[in-house]
């Protein structure tokens, strides 16, 4: 496998994970907070009612919006690395 196409697996990769991150972080984040407020009498009861949840949720969804961001442009160059070499 050529490096191009290499990168083009692994930018694939980047964006399904990155793009499950933001999906899920900030565009479910209504329902996520929902849940967060039914989860009682718990092992992580304390943590997920604590005010750091709500940050750590949204700076997940911003590392994979911006993650998915970076891995969807590398996509981008390995497809046209790939068109040009050919």
């Amino acid at each position: 496998m050529s490096d191009p196409e290499r990168r083009l697996v692994t930018s694939i990769i980047a964006c399904i994970f990155f793009g499950y991150a933001a999906v899920n972080c900030l565009v479910f984040y209504r329902r996520t907070r929902q849940q967060a407020a039914s989860y009682k009498d718990r092992p992580l009861a304390g943590l997920i009612r604590s005010p750091q949840y709500h940050w750590t949720i949204w700076f997940t969804g911003v590392l994979g919006a911006i993650g998915f961001l970076i891995s969807s442009w590398q996509l981008t160059l390995s497809l046209l690395a790939i068109v040009r070499g050919r």
